[in-house]
């Protein structure tokens, strides 16, 4: 998991000669390629996982276990990969060998795990009567590997978990098993997201009080994605021996979009810093945390 999130924090910091050439948030295609269920009846490892899905790639072949709720995940995953920033979901629309560009993904998936756990509570209430009240907990995983759609390149082989629990008296099982499929989502969401960051940068300083910086204005607006409540990294940019080095200073809130590229942030973070860089002229780059 460290060296997963190492990967994943230098992918995210840094800007590939392509972007520089198309767009700063050029958007990418993803698709949805081999969709694999293990046997419930199996335990598998993540290293399993993963020979099964690179078999499947390799065979084209896949294995079906249906189960009520397996298409509901497949359907959690697309939903995932839908809602990322900076990732358009291909529905089938394009065929793959119309998608070979560089940058653009294919995510494999094997769906590890679905269940609903039940936990039954009992006391007795004022006039010694026994209640009970039942609640569930929902899991819902995959694996998914994302590759590069022109190169065949591997970029991670990550397991997916999204989890939820009822907490009314009146709780189902399959409320639960709803409730880790919309976590599910989130988490292939956050994923992408973290991958393939929106990148902003501040072109204009707004309200300042003594030598705190209030609020800023930055080149990022509707058509990119952006919305109120949308919350960015400022990071200070060094090229130290000919290598880009990025520092995290502070933080922004997007208070207003206020047209296609440009939106009235608030600093929640780094007022003081930011306010510092600005009036040196420093080079500071905008970048998405969520």
């Amino acid at each position: 998991m460290v060296a997963l999130a190492m990967m994943v924090l230098c992918c995210s910091m840094t800007v590939s000669a392509q972007d520089a050439q198309e767009g700063r948030n050029r958007k990418y295609q993803i698709t949805l390629g081999n969709v694999q269920y293990a046997h419930h009846d199996e335990k598998m490892s993540t290293g399993e996982a993963v020979g099964k899905i690179i078999t499947g790639v390799l065979t084209g072949q896949t294995s079906v276990q249906a189960t009520k709720y397996e298409e509901d995940v497949k359907n959690a995953i697309i939903k995932g990969l839908s809602s990322a920033y900076r990732f358009r979901f291909n529905d089938g629309l394009l065929q793959l060998g119309d998608i070979v560009e560089e940058g653009n993904l294919v995510a494999d998936a094997v769906i590890t795990n679905i269940q609903a756990k039940s936990s039954t509570h009992t006391w007795k209430d004022s006039k010694d009567n026994v209640q009970s009240s039942t609640y569930y907990t929902g899991v819902a995983e995959a694996m998914l590997t994302l590759k590069d759609a022109k190169t065949g390149e591997i970029i991670t082989n990550t397991s997916f978990k999204g989890q939820g629990t009822t907490v009314s008296s009146f709780s189902t099982s399959d409320q639960a098993i709803r409730d880790a499929l919309g976590r599910l989502s989130n988490r292939i969401t956050e994923w992408l997201n973290k991958y393939r960051p929106l990148e902003a940068t501040i072109v204009e300083a707004g309200a300042v009080k003594k030598d705190k910086q209030k609020e800023v204005y930055i080149d990022l607006g509707g058509s990119d994605g952006a919305f109120d409540g949308m919350h960015m990294g400022v990071y200070e940019v060094r090229t130290i021996a000919g290598h880009e080095s990025k520092s995290q200073i502070g933080k922004l809130k997007i208070e207003a979009v206020q047209g296609p590229e440009i939106s009235r942030c608030k600093v929640t973070s780094g007022n003081k810093e930011i306010k510092a860089a600005l009036d040196a002229g420093q080079r500071l780059v905008v970048v998405t945390l969520e």
